[in-house]
C-alpha cells in the first residue's frame, strides 16, 4: 500500500515536471510580443511571462520601475527621529561631559583615548547636577563666563537623551538637576548676543556691490546673490538655504518662486506650508530674477561646460529684469534632485556638492566687508533673517503675516526682534511730544 502511494506522487511530480518544461518551450517559440511599440528579445519576453505583470512588461521595455525601500528597524527609525546636526551636537556635548568625568578641566588638553572608555549613562543625579554647576561656573578670564546657560541647559539635554536611548532615566527629571539648573539661570545671567539684522537699505549696497558678468568670479557671485536675496526674501535659516534642492524650487507666474519646505528646524517631519520669493519692482531684489540667473548659469555649465558658462556670463546684470523670459527648454534642465546653492572650484566651477550652513555665514560677512558696510562684527548667517524680520515690523505687519513666511510656531519669539531691533515701535514714548 505504501510502495503504491509513493509511485503514484512520483507520477505527480514527474507529470508536474514534465508539464513545465512544454510550457517553457512553448514561451520560447512564441513570436516576439511588443510592449509600448518595442519589440522584446527572447530573454526580455521569458521575463515578462514568467510574472505577468505589468510591472515585468515596463521592466521588458526599458523604462525601469523603482525598487521596493528597504525595510528599517524600530531602532533605526528612532535614531532618524532628530536631524543629523542635532545628533552630531548632542555627541560633541556628551564628549564634554566624558571629559568633566575623566577628571579634565576646560583648558587641559587630552588624547582622545583618555575619553574612550568613559561611560556618560547611566549616571546619577548628583553627578549631573555637578557637571552642570562646574560648566556654568567655568570662566575664560575673571568675570567672564566660558559657557552660556543656553548651552548648559544643551548639555543636559544631551544627556537625557543619551539615557532615553540607552533605556534609562533620564537625569534632567530628578529635582535636584532641575533645581540645579534654575539657579544656574538666575545666576547673573550674561547678555545674549544676537545676530544684528541685515535689512533692506544695506542689503540693497551689498547687491549693488556685486558683479556678475566678472568672467573669473562670475560663478560664485552670481550664487551668491540669489543666496543673500533668497535668505531675507525667503526668512530661512542658513540650514535650510542649503538644503534647497532644484525639485523645490518653481516658477509661477504672477507670484514667483514658490519653494516646497521638506523639512525645517520647526517641522522636522515635513509638510510645511511652501514660501515665495515674490517678483520685486527693483532687478536688484527681485528674487525670481536672481533665480533664473543662477539656474541658467548651472545648466549652461551642465551642457556645455566652461564655454557655456562664460557665454551665459558674458551679458549678465542686475539692472534689467529677467524673470519675464523664463524658464530654460526641458532638456537643458538641471537634475531636480542636484542641490540648488552648490560650492564651487578653486578654477570658478559649480561642484555637485551643497554649500555648508557654516558657508552662508561666511559669505554674508565677506560680501558686507566688500561692500563697504561699517560694524560688521555682529553680523552672521542669521543676519538675513533677522532683517527681513525688522523689516516687516517695521512696515506693520501682523505677527501671523510674518510668521507665515519666517514658519515661526509662535509670536513670543518674534516679540524678541520686536524688543531688539525696532524698539520704538508700539512705543508709548512716542506719543508724547518731547
Amino acid at each position: 500500500m505504501v510502495s503504491s502511494v509513493s509511485s503514484k506522487a512520483a507520477a505527480g511530480e514527474l507529470a508536474a515536471l514534465v508539464a513545465e518544461l512544454e510550457e517553457d518551450e512553448r514561451l520560447r517559440l512564441r513570436p516576439a510580443r511588443k510592449v509600448s511599440g518595442k519589440a522584446m528579445d527572447a530573454k526580455q519576453r521569458e521575463a515578462a511571462e514568467r510574472s505577468r505583470t505589468g510591472a515585468a512588461l515596463q521592466r521588458a521595455a526599458g523604462r525601469g520601475v523603482r525598487p521596493p525601500a528597504p525595510k528599517k528597524t524600530a531602532e533605526q527609525l528612532a535614531r532618524e527621529s532628530l536631524s543629523e546636526s542635532t545628533v552630531r551636537a548632542y555627541r560633541s556635548d556628551l564628549r564634554q561631559f566624558a571629559r568633566w568625568l575623566a577628571g579634565f578641566e576646560d583648558h587641559e588638553p587630552h588624547d582622545p583615548d583618555d575619553i574612550a572608555g568613559v561611560e556618560t549613562a547611566p549616571r546619577t543625579a548628583k553627578e549631573v547636577a555637578d557637571f552642570l554647576a562646574a560648566k556654568s561656573q567655568s570662566e575664560i578670564s575673571p568675570g567672564m563666563r566660558r559657557y552660556s546657560p543656553a548651552t548648559v541647559t544643551r548639555y543636559l539635554a544631551a544627556i537625557n537623551w543619551e539615557h532615553t536611548r540607552l533605556h534609562y532615566d533620564p537625569p534632567g527629571n530628578h529635582p535636584r538637576v532641575r533645581d540645579t539648573l534654575k539657579g544656574i539661570r538666575r545666576d547673573d545671567p550674561p547678555p545674549i548676543a544676537r545676530a544684528a539684522p541685515l535689512t533692506l537699505k544695506p542689503l540693497q549696497k551689498t547687491l549693488r556691490a556685486i558683479e556678475l558678468s566678472d568672467m573669473e568670479r562670475g560663478a560664485i557671485n552670481t550664487r551668491d546673490f540669489a543666496l543673500l536675496l533668497f535668505g531675507f526674501v525667503g526668512a530661512f535659516r542658513e540650514s535650510e538655504l542649503v538644503a534647497l534642492d532644484v525639485g523645490d524650487l518653481r516658477l509661477v507666474p504672477d507670484e514667483g518662486v514658490r519653494v516646497q519646505m521638506r523639512r525645517s528646524k520647526t517641522r522636522q517631519e515635513g509638510g510645511g506650508r511652501p514660501k515665495v520669493i515674490r517678483y520685486g519692482s527693483n532687478p536688484l531684489t527681485c528674487g525670481p530674477c536672481a533665480f533664473l540667473r543662477l539656474y541658467r548659469l548651472q545648466a549652461a555649465q551642465e551642457q556645455h561646460g566652461q564655454k557655456g558658462l562664460f557665454a551665459e556670463l558674458k551679458d549678465a546684470t542686475n539692472d534689467v529684469h529677467i524673470c519675464d523670459t523664463g524658464m530654460p527648454p526641458i532638456c537643458d534642465r538641471l537634475d531636480p534632485a542636484a542641490p540648488f546653492f552648490r560650492a564651487l572650484s578653486k578654477w570658478g566651477l559649480f561642484r555637485a556638492s551643497r554649500l555648508t550652513p557654516t558657508a552662508v555665514g561666511k559669505v554674508l560677512q565677506t560680501r558686507v566687508r566688500r561692500a563697504g558696510l561699517e560694524d560688521i562684527d555682529g553680523f552672521s548667517g542669521h543676519s538675513m533673517r533677522a532683517g527681513f524680520i525688522t523689516e516687516a515690523l517695521n512696515a506693520g505687519a501682523t505677527d501671523q503675516e510674518i510668521m507665515d513666511q519666517t514658519d515661526h510656531r509662535s509670536s513670543a519669539t518674534l516679540r524678541i526682534y520686536d524688543r531688539e531691533y525696532t524698539p520704538l515701535r508700539r512705543n508709548a514714548s512716542t506719543r508724547i511730544k518731547l
